[in-house]
This record gives structure tokens, sequence and C-alpha cells, in this order.
């Protein structure tokens, strides 16, 4: 049976890689929400993504539900994100990403800032008209 779940191997869960990627990496804020990212090592060429949540966003429900959100909206667009780069999202605020439409968004949206997402070309673009 097939997962629709983000798998472990696409899931940052070391320390050492979220201090590397937190202190060596490129950081860009905006929507509630802070973005570290950095080329992944040699040997991981997917995406991979880490969650940093603090405790003065709730209590262990609202911050159980924020990491849900934004794993949702990370798996849902990962095909549309530059590969070989390891992601860590860090919410500062729990209302900004309050459903999942405000979270994918929000991933979206700095991904974009940071240069992070692969447009599709024209081409591809053209040829979905023609099927609508």
């Amino acid at each position: 049976m097939y997962s629709h779940g983000l798998p472990r191997s696409r899931r940052l869960h070391l320390k050492n890689d979220f201090k590397n990627i937190i202190q060596s990496g490129r950081r860009i804020a905006g929507l509630g929400l802070v973005l570290w990212w950095k080329p992944a090592p040699m040997g991981h060429e997917d995406k991979r993504m880490g969650l940093v949540v603090s405790r003065k966003l709730g209590n262990a429900v609202q911050r159980n539900r924020i990491k849900r959100l934004l794993r949702e909206a990370f798996r849902l667009n990962r095909e549309r994100l530059q590969g070989g780069v390891d992601y860590i999202f860090s919410p500062r605020d729990s209302e900004s990403l309050a459903s999942a439409d405000a979270a994918e968004n929000a991933v979206l949206s700095l991904c974009r800032q940071a240069g992070l997402v692969l447009e599709p070309s024209s081409a591809d673009q053209k040829s979905a008209q023609t099927y609508e």
C-alpha cells in the first residue's frame, strides 16, 4: 500500500544537521514563518525537511497541529521545490498558519522569495492549457 506521508528519508532528524544548516545556511523570514536552507551534503540528492517549533506557540496539541500542516504543505509541493537542498521551517505565529491553505501559501511564498521554486517552463504551461 502506498503511504501518503513524508518518508523518514526525506526528513532531517540529526542534531548536527539542524545545527549546520541554521549556522551556515541562508535564512529568510515572512508570513509567520522562517526558512533556513542549504545545499544538501553529497549522497543526499533529494529534498529533506526539518521543523523547529518553539514552546512559545502553545501547548503540545497546537505545536503538533502546526507541524502536521507544515509537513503536509511541504509534501504536496515538494515536486515544485529545488532538489538537493535541505529545508528547515520554524513557525513564529500559530495564528497565521491556522489552516492548511495558509501553511501552504507561507511555505511556497518563502521558497519563491528564496528562489527555490522550480517554475514550469512555458512549454509545460501550454500543454497543460490544451488539456483543460
